[in-house]
């Protein structure tokens, strides 16, 4: 299955952002490449916030915060 680069950015938004969806969610082949997504793209401090916030799980914020960019 193809990743829809829009969706992909919309379902990181949803979990990392908004929490407004969460990973169990999202169809499963999207789960590697929004976590890819997210990790180049949000900083340390949205994961924190998404992780405090009970939006992802601490699995879910140690498989993403490693290459994060720096706050």
């Amino acid at each position: 299955m193809a990743i829809i680069n829009s969706l992909k950015v919309a379902y990181s938004t949803a979990i990392y952002r908004h929490g407004t969806k969460s990973f169990p969610d999202i169809m499963t082949v999207y789960v590697t490449p929004v976590k890819e997504y997210a990790s180049a793209t949000y900083t340390k401090t949205d994961f924190d916030r998404a992780l405090a916030n009970g939006w992802i799980t601490e699995d879910e914020y140690a498989e993403t915060v490693g290459g994060g960019p720096d706050v």
